[in-house]
């Protein structure tokens, strides 16, 4: 039962996104009678501020509900609304609008590969489960992870390790760190954020995954938009050190793993977590693993029931990658046949193949290989082994839900022209002191509401030529500016993805590390504005005035340890116990005088 303040709470948000709604209604009744809608950024210049009333309505309701999947399709219907006024159709057709949008989400092949191969993923995860695989790997592990910073960084190196793609990041490194952060006492929430922190930043910036040929196609529009006869991969490469966002994400698990230190809600989950609760137990599932584990039976398993499954995952998506790519690229007529081996080719081929359908294919091939092992070692029969995936998929269905409403309210946000408003209000009539700055800013808050793919096909070809003009403007500017631009727009647009509660990669990694979707935000988001600060101030800004981004990442890398000493506190511990233990551990690294 809520208490009195959360119940005003909720009124007050549900009459303002009425007011709000009714705000929408009214404008686009006014715009569909005299703008031109012949197009998305047309519209989008024509609603102005109330184009972002969807997106509004649902980050307003999901931090004042907790409910992710109330939110969205509020947010949804709201925007399907707004269009309907606009195409002059009738209201009672609202709800068939609303149905097809999703029907036309999941019909589209890429977003059904994704629904499937999360399904998969969950079933697979879900037979190892059964077979004793991931508790044993637990058990071997502990006896070296042995403690929590060493679980914070075994976490995120696996999550470099998985740097192919950021679906199979979020989906393989939480199932296999969440036996062992439980029994070190390490919350979901920070294991969520470190599965998160992992895949859109390290995705978005390896020369070889799935990400590459979004990035470099979006970047070569831009190049065409610009009129500028350069390479796009080339620009991205360039880029990459100017893509401080992603870096300083691993950066700054690395420094609070090391330190111990955390703030904000982080420090509230993790001081729970030293106290026995990795999952807080008022949460549906903790509920949910509560009653799995009562009506489960014990089975002593192997090791090898989890490794095996996973290598061959792994191992075959990375061969299926290059090969189905490289083919790709031949047809396509990107690569010669007899092209050589290189990093650019290796590139290439991972950009054209299809990474969403390969993870599918691995996940099955590596499920076939854990029911064998699983039936084998003698954790179950075939028929119990079946039943386990259907079970394991069935826990999938609630993040499947939120993922087809946020594409549905993705593909309406598009139409009504909202990145095209944000990003030309935020981006126009700027210095060019200040253009990389706002251009990651304008990226950031964008991509919260829409997502990274979203944000990048839209923003990068406006931002492009944007930075070029610049260029061309002041011609004493450095040949890194367009390249900081272009880093500072992708990392902009991972932004959203790494932290919104709306976007796939968010909804995935806290379903991957068992945490409530909503928990894994509250905890986050300190951490992400945190991250995005620095990257402004001791990245792009210094960048902007010709620092080498070598010393724009160890300037951040400072501000980092800085923030974590005047503002985090080990968890479980007061201020002056921290301080405290933080003296024994500098005097235990002292060396030790010896006798003269």
């Amino acid at each position: 039962m809520d208490s009195h303040p959360v119940r005003l709470r909720k009124a007050a948000a549900a009459a303002v996104c009425a007011v709000l709604v009714i705000a929408g209604i009214s404008a686009s009744l006014s715009v569909a009678e005299t703008a031109d809608l012949s197009s998305a950024a047309s519209i989008g210049k024509a609603l102005g501020g109330a184009s972002l009333i969807p997106a509004a309505i649902t980050l307003l309701l999901a931090f004042c509900f907790q409910d992710v999947i109330l939110s969205l399709l509020a947010g949804l219907v709201s925007g399907v609304m707004m269009w309907m006024c606009l195409q002059k159709e009738a209201p009672y057709l609202i709800l068939d609008e609303t149905c097809t949008r999703i029907v036309n989400t999941i019909a589209d092949r890429n977003n059904v590969a994704v629904l499937i191969s999360c399904l998969a993923i969950g079933g697979m995860v879900e037979v190892i489960r059964r077979s004793g695989g991931f508790e044993q790997m637990a058990e071997k592990m502990v006896r070296k992870v042995n403690s929590a910073r060493k679980a914070s960084l075994v976490g995120e190196l696996l999550g470099v390790i998985v740097f192919f793609d950021d679906y199979a990041n979020s989906l393989i490194v939480g199932p296999v760190m969440k036996p062992i952060t439980d029994k070190l006492n390490v919350s979901r929430e920070k294991l969520a954020y470190i599965v998160d922190s992992t895949a859109a930043p390290v995705s978005g910036i390896a020369i070889i995954s799935s990400w590459v040929a979004v990035e470099v196609s979006v970047i070569n529009q831009g190049l065409e938009n610009a009129q500028l006869n350069l390479s796009g991969y080339q620009l991205f490469l360039q880029a990459i050190p100017f893509c401080f966002y992603c870096i300083f994400c691993l950066i700054f698990i690395l420094e609070s793993s090391l330190t111990g230190r955390e703030f904000g809600p982080m420090l509230e989950a993790e001081t729970r977590a030293r106290n026995g609760q990795p999952l807080r137990r008022d949460s549906e599932i903790y509920e949910a693993e509560q009653k799995k584990q009562s009506t489960g039976k014990k089975t002593e398993g192997k090791v090898r029931n989890a490794v095996v499954p996973l290598v061959v995952l792994f191992v075959y998506a990375l061969i299926m990658f290059y090969v189905t790519g490289r083919a790709n690229a031949v047809k396509a007529g990107l690569l010669a046949e007899n092209a050589p081996f290189t990093m650019q080719n290796l590139s290439t081929a991972f950009g054209q193949a299809d990474t969403v359908f390969l993870i599918f294919e691995a996940t099955m091939l590596g499920t076939a290989v854990a029911v064998f092992m699983g039936i084998m070692s003698h954790a179950f029969t075939l028929k119990e082994a079946i039943d386990a995936f259907i079970s394991g998929c069935a826990q999938i269905l609630p993040t499947a839900v939120i993922l087809t409403t946020a594409w549905a309210l993705s593909g309406v946000v598009k139409d009504l022209g909202t990145v095209y408003y944000a990003v030309g209000v935020i981006s126009g009539n700027m210095p060019w002191q200040l253009v990389p700055a706002f251009l990651f800013l304008s990226c950031c808050a964008v991509s919260f509401a829409v997502g990274s793919f979203g944000c990048m096909f839209i923003a990068l070809p406006m931002a492009v030529p944007i930075a070029a003009s610049m260029v061309a403007q002041n011609p004493a500017l450095t040949a890194s500016y367009l390249p900081l631009c272009i880093g500072c727009s992708l990392t902009g647009c991972i932004f959203g993805d790494h932290c919104s509660p709306i976007t796939d990669c968010t909804i995935l990694s806290s379903q991957g590390a068992g945490c409530d979707n909503f928990d894994h935000v509250k905890t986050q988001l300190p951490y992400a504005l945190t991250t995005a600060a620095v990257s402004v101030i001791a990245g792009i800004l210094p960048s902007t005035f010709g620092v080498p981004a070598w010393a724009s990442i160890l300037l951040g890398s400072l501000c980092f340890y800085l923030i974590l000493n005047a503002f985090g506190q080990v968890p479980g511990m007061k201020p002056a116990a921290a301080r405290n233990a933080s003296l024994l551990r500098r005097r235990r690294l002292r060396p030790a005088r010896t006798a003269a």
